[in-house]
């Protein structure tokens, strides 16, 4: 039934003029962007801290859920499973590994749904906006011959899951000062038990006509790293920062004050997302590179960047930030 729909939607793609598809490819494409990791840094460091806080834990513990069910599942894409499913060019290069569940639709969910979540009682025309623009994104990758439809039913539901989860821990954390211990000991120990995980389970090994792997497991592997790196940095830093600067976001601030912060945590992030590739050279295995990349840089965006731009604003004239 599923492949029935998706050739079904093939048919009016393909009937439809040009533009159509390109522009679902250009909908899947912003939800894949890792641009969007800027909206939570934004919100952590310049306009509401808590929120940004909330999108972190969503999008990474999403992340962490997502590639644990994809690499459990090892369900194969659509067009492995049918040869009538002509998948649009434009679309393949993002539509790696294991189908279900869809990540874009699951990273869409977490980061722009969640700010629709987030701020649903004061704006609520956001929150519709937003989630159109999710609904776009799961529909998208059923248009465009890369996901079946349970693969996006799925990923949506488990990213609503994840929102639900998030608001409940972090008014957890906030009745009493020593909930966040715990979160950040069980956040280690899982990511330690998802990485064994990973690299402990047996993986499918079917090949194609011409001998190759139809999904290599090692790829596999390195999106899960790169999920883990991004959990256990996020979390680690949240805690950190949490205990030891405590820095706020102030409403009302100038431009300039806003401007400031978001040039040094940015500057912050770019250096520890480039720093790793020493690893590289050194020939650390890709696997645990992207897992030390991904840390670094979304722990460089939750502590070092805070500490960052709180040693500077210390530094600089309070009225020149006014």
């Amino acid at each position: 039934m599923d492949i029935s729909y998706l050739l079904w939607l093939q048919g009016i793609r393909e009937a439809l003029p040009p533009f159509v598809e390109q522009f679902f490819v250009i909908v899947s494409a912003i939800a894949a962007s890792s641009a969007l990791i800027v909206l939570p840094c934004l919100l952590y460091w310049c306009l509401d801290k808590r929120g940004g806080e909330f999108l972190l834990f969503s999008f990474s513990l999403g992340s962490l859920c997502n590639q644990f069910i994809k690499n459990s599942a090892c369900a194969y894409r659509p067009w492995i499973r049918s040869a009538d499913i002509h998948s649009a060019q434009g679309a393949l290069a993002e539509a790696t590994g294991y189908s279900f569940p869809s990540g874009h639709t699951q990273a869409s969910a977490s980061l722009i749904g969640g700010v629709g979540w987030r701020y649903r009682k004061r704006w609520p025309v956001l929150n519709v906006l937003c989630w159109v623009f999710v609904l776009l994104v799961a529909f998208s990758r059923n248009i465009l011959g890369v996901h079946t439809p349970q693969d996006v039913v799925v990923a949506l539901v488990e990213a609503v899951a994840i929102i639900a989860a998030s608001t409940k821990l972090l008014a957890w954390i906030d009745e009493d000062e020593g909930h966040d211990f715990p979160v950040v000991v069980a956040a280690m120990v899982l990511t330690v038990l998802y990485v064994a995980y990973i690299l402990l389970k047996p993986y499918p090994l079917d090949y194609d006509a011409q001998g190759a792997l139809l999904v290599n497991p090692f790829d596999m592997q390195i999106d899960c790293f790169k999920s883990a790196g991004v959990f256990s940095g996020a979390i680690l830093g949240w805690y950190l920062e949490r205990n030891l600067i405590g820095f706020e976001t102030l409403p009302g601030s100038s431009w300039k004050r806003h401007l400031l912060r978001f040039g040094v945590g940015i500057a912050v992030v770019a250096i520890l997302h480039i720093a790793p590739r020493v690893l590289m050279l050194a020939g650390v295995p890709e696997t645990w590179y992207e897992l030390i990349k991904n840390f670094f840089t979304v722990f460089g965006a939750t502590f070092v960047a805070p500490l960052a731009f709180t040693a500077v604003e210390h530094r600089v004239n309070p009225l020149a930030l006014r």
